[in-house]
């Protein structure tokens, strides 16, 4: 998402831009940690959007274009796979994502794409070849299927929904033992969507439970985090054994471990990064660098190497691997 008109403003004490110290970040942007459970934080709120349609279906398994999936890593053993959010703007470090993409698909073939959202910034929400076309090329012509959330940017178009093969704005997908359930942050509280995740959630037997959604629940960054998803989304990845959660919005890499889940947001694909401004309880990392995510997920674990986009790692981490509560 474009950055808010709060941060052109002067912002209330608690919030930092880049290159100052300011509430727990350097001056590289990237939050300090140690001082999570002391540090009153003054003046922020926490709001939820709410705008959009909404549907249950899953979403197609054809790749864009018709073009024949590459086989990947997956098998009823384990899955791989690549993750980037906030990304369609034609930008130079778009290009440079995608990039690394495509050197670690070939080094190591992936299942997929998955996106976190704001996958194409033109006005109108659509695919250009400034956006799409040209920076994409070389993960178009692999032929990997994409699956996407939809974010707040890409309203306005279809292109999430010809482009990304992705038409509905909730549904899931079992690949190997993952079930990943993409839903839709613009409006968090629809009943219709609130059903279908716990829906999705009692039945699912996969052993890996992942979710993407594009607002984050939980957030270091510029925007607030979603006091409607904490309220309502929350308690049942708690409940069901949801493992991973990953969002974008806001255009930084960030991890955060609250009630056992984890919590990435990954809005590093090429928009304008944002500087780290709050330290929620539970913030493991953030830094406002432009990335991709490479997710191995087996039943025994799910492995996430943060990829910069010069190729170098930002950060390995293992997410232990959660069951549901008993019924």
């Amino acid at each position: 998402m474009n950055r808010p008109n709060a941060a052109r403003r002067s912002r209330p004490r608690g919030h930092a831009t880049a290159g100052t110290t300011t509430c727990g970040t350097t001056n590289s942007g990237i939050a300090t940690l140690g001082t999570v459970a002391t540090l009153g934080i003054a003046g922020i709120t926490a709001g939820a959007l709410g705008l959009g349609l909404g549907g249950t279906a899953l979403a197609s398994s054809q790749s864009p274009g018709g073009a024949a999936a590459s086989p990947g890593t997956s098998s009823a053993g384990s899955v791989r796979f690549l993750v980037k959010g906030d990304w369609g703007t034609g930008s130079s470090a778009q290009a440079a994502v995608t990039k690394g993409m495509c050197a670690s698909h070939a080094a190591t073939p992936a299942s997929f794409i998955l996106t976190t959202g704001d996958n194409f910034y033109s006005p109108d929400g659509t695919a250009t070849r400034a956006s799409f076309d040209r920076p994409e090329a070389c993960l178009l012509a692999a032929g990997l299927p994409w699956r996407a959330t939809w974010g707040n940017h890409d309203l306005g178009g279809n292109s999430t929904a010809t482009r990304l093969a992705s038409p509905r704005r909730w549904y899931s997908f079992a690949q190997g033992p993952v079930r990943v359930i993409v839903l839709d942050g613009n409006q968090p509280s629809s009943p219709a969507q609130l059903a279908f995740l716990r829906r999705t959630l009692e039945r699912a037997s996969e052993p890996v439970r992942i979710v993407t959604i594009h607002q984050p629940p939980y957030t270091a960054g510029l925007h607030e985090p979603s006091t409607t998803q904490q309220r309502l989304m929350v308690p049942l990845f708690r409940k069901h054994g949801v493992s991973l959660v990953l969002s974008g919005h806001n255009h930084s890499y960030e991890r955060i471990v609250t009630g056992g889940v984890t919590y990435i947001v990954s809005g590093g694909g090429g928009a304008q990064v944002y500087p780290c401004v709050r330290l929620p309880a539970g913030l493991k990392k953030c830094t406002p660098e432009y990335h991709f995510l490479e997710v191995d997920a087996s039943p025994a674990a799910i492995n996430v190497r943060v990829v910069r986009r010069d190729g170098s790692t930002l950060e390995s981490v293992s997410v232990p691997v959660r069951t549901p509560a008993p019924r």
